[in-house]
């Protein structure tokens, strides 16, 4: 039998054709990064409201349920310390294969793929001898029976990007394939960056050489799922302003290379002016849309792709004019088949929405340390918004909201020559976290989430806030979330303080809108602490944690 379900992904929702769920189970293969949501038939989904919420419209996520879920306990399954597995460990959760979870690591010395079973388990290491040493980073991308391991590293002047093939059990399926190289000055950093497609049909390598401040010369190598070559162009982009800056890179499923290019009057004004860049996938040269909004200036801009509407979603917060106090959100659509933006509002935060989310800031001030953290698009248009409050409370330091971590507004650009902006990360590992400078009296918070989901024209259908209240000193590495999807809602893992001792904790936002405040996890050990931030999703209800025992660096399951 096949059901078509409806899907609710991180980077967004899409209906597939699942024809593995027998008997109510599911049975999943490879990176688990589209996950069945399953719904409830005949019932009203009963919740009691944690925090005052404003609702502006219905059940956002309505449709999105299509099987029953029955509430269930959790269990959490701990990987036993290696010794050589320290907190310097580097590390990508590759994903789930035939009940097994595979994990990429490297230590200065040696890089292999951990194999575990369901309760964590080591079953083996497999070595990957054919990488060495100097590797500078490492990207994983997993597909439903095999995945790609790229990687780069620095030898006598040159540095070199490759990729070797792995099978579902984490052995090598090829030799070493030379993609690019680049002579460069620092040989040590790190040049290369790589984005995948949100259906995986496309793969782009792309490096910026940035020894010219006023024009940035970008080169791009754009491959399908099998790694064949599809195209590869050069192009420059200007930047003739010094407080000009690029936002996050996207790859859309048709191969368009995107991206934004904003522009601030000085290194800690507002935003002015705002572009959007699309380079098509075979194309040599770009477009550039600009948008604008009367009377407003913007903080930190985010985008999306809209593939299953063929459109490109903007969204961020603004300031009225030049002040220094959030007012709201603005968004806008840019519509590729009629290549213009057809969709542009701003939306003022109300002054019930101020109150229920300012944790420790007056009304005024309520949202000037939220930070955007995940756009989910649904496959009618409308979009899900979060952002976390993140701010330190060492007032001797100078910062303002563009050095706070995870935002994109932080110019990339640090190789005097070669600069590249991460398309997955260094490896999944907290160890890059900011630490500003090493400030011991420093302190990092990450508060309370808010939650906004608008409708395909942008406009507000309800709000709410997950109350939360974390700090750790002298790095963020434990702080912040993770937000999963287990079939029943969204949940959103964080560490929480209970007795003096740090545990995982978990709140959830039902379809509706609706935040429950759950229990602490049960069947917790002692001396293990959590990193939800770099946790991944590998099933349905199953999801890997990074954690600390004392100075070991483990990992740890969690069955909803």
């Amino acid at each position: 039998m096949v059901y078509t379900c409806w899907v609710f992904a991180k980077r967004g929702i899409c209906a597939l054709d699942f024809n593995h769920i027998l008997g109510g189970k599911q049975q999943h293969n490879g990176n688990f990064e589209h996950i069945a949501i399953t719904a409830l038939h005949n019932k009203k989904y009963m919740a009691k409201r944690y925090s005052r919420s404003v609702i502006y419209g219905s059940a956002f996520l309505a449709l999105l349920l299509t099987f029953a879920v029955g509430l269930r306990a959790q269990e959490v399954f701990y990987s036993a310390p290696q010794k050589e597995e320290l907190k310097t460990l580097n590390f990508d959760i590759i994903g789930q294969y035939h009940n097994e979870t595979l994990i990429f690591k490297n230590t200065k010395q040696r890089s292999y793929v951990s194999v575990y079973d369901e309760q964590m388990k080591l079953l083996r290491d497999v070595e990957l001898d054919f990488m060495p040493n100097n590797v500078m980073e490492a990207n994983v991308l997993a597909y439903p029976t095999s995945s790609y391991i790229f990687y780069q590293y620095g030898d006598k002047g040159i540095v070199s990007e490759m990729v070797v093939k792995l099978d579902d059990r984490g052995n090598p399926l090829t030799k070493p394939i030379e993609l690019d190289t680049t002579f460069a000055r620092n040989a040590k950093s790190k040049i290369y960056s790589i984005l995948r497609s949100e259906d995986k049909s496309k793969i782009m390598l792309f490096k910026i050489n940035t020894r010219d401040e006023t024009s940035f010369v970008f080169k791009t190598m754009l491959f399908d799922s099998s790694l064949n070559l599809l195209h590869t162009t050069v192009f420059d982009l200007p930047m003739p302003d010094r407080n000009d800056f690029l936002t996050d890179f996207y790859l859309d499923n048709k191969g368009n290379f995107v991206f934004g290019q904003g522009k601030r009057r000085g290194p800690q004004e507002n935003i002015n002016q705002f572009f959007l860049v699309v380079k098509p996938a075979a194309a040599d040269s770009f477009a550039r849309s600009e948008i604008s909004f009367d009377k407003i200036t913007l903080d930190e801009v985010k985008l999306r792709m809209d593939n299953y509407n063929n459109r490109y979603l903007f969204t961020g917060f603004y300031y009225d004019g030049r002040r220094t106090s959030i007012a709201g959100i603005a968004n806008a659509i840019f519509d590729k088949d009629e290549m213009a933006w057809t969709v542009q509002n701003i939306i003022p935060i109300s002054g019930e929405f101020r109150e229920d989310a300012r944790g420790e800031n007056n009304i005024k001030n309520a949202f000037n340390d939220y930070f955007i953290r995940d756009i989910i698009i649904r496959s009618d248009g409308a979009f899900l918004v979060t952002a976390e409050a993140l701010y330190e409370s060492n007032r001797g330091n100078n910062l303002n909201r563009w050095d706070y971590f995870g935002n994109s507004m932080n110019s990339p650009w640090m190789n005097p020559y070669w600069g590249g902006f991460g398309g997955a990360g260094l490896y999944g590992s907290p160890w890059g976290w900011n630490n500003f400078g090493g400030n011991r009296s420093t302190r990092y918070h990450a508060d309370n989430v808010v939650a906004l989901a608008f409708d395909s024209g942008g406009k507000v259908l309800w709000t709410n806030t997950i109350r939360k209240s974390q700090f750790d000193d002298d790095a963020d590495t434990f702080v912040s979330y993770q937000m999963i999807n287990t079939g029943d809602g969204l949940k959103f893992i964080y560490n929480d303080y209970a007795k003096r001792e740090v545990v995982l904790s978990y709140q959830s936002i039902t379809p509706e809108g609706q935040v429950i405040r759950n229990p602490t996890m049960r069947n917790l050990d002692r001396g293990y602490t959590f990193i939800p931030r770099f946790s991944k999703q590998i099933a349905a209800r199953s999801v890997v944690i990074p954690a600390m025992y004392r100075n070991y660096l483990c990992f740890t399951r969690v069955d909803f």
